[in-house]
């Protein structure tokens, strides 16, 4: 008897630990990954740091002034801000295959 008791536990829990979650299945697939670049306008020097808000999540340029985001499938805007630099707003469209490329001005 309780080697039966024991095998049922072990199953259930092997089926809560293998299984997945199906909420964040549907999220993954209702996302994309967009991936992108923070320049200065006149030099084309990478900015690292900029400040990235994509549906009021913030995200920051690495030191190449490279940045990747999980957006949801639909068009949004996002806005680019770094010291020293004009504030731009960018539209983003997840079903374009194309590195977004982000050219700061200097204020």
């Amino acid at each position: 008897m309780k080697k039966n008791i024991f095998i049922i536990t072990l199953v259930l829990i092997a089926n809560f630990v293998f299984a997945g979650d199906i909420n964040n299945i549907k999220e993954k697939e209702s996302n994309k990954l967009i991936c992108g670049k923070v320049i200065d306008k006149l030099s084309g020097e990478e900015i690292a740091g900029a400040e990235i808000i994509i549906n009021n999540k913030i995200i920051y340029s690495d030191l190449n002034g490279n940045f990747s985001a999980l957006v949801p499938i639909t068009k949004i805007d996002a806005k680019v801000s770094s010291i020293s630099y004009n504030d731009t707003k960018i539209n983003i469209d997840p079903f374009s295959y194309t590195k977004i490329v982000v050219e700061l001005e200097v204020k």
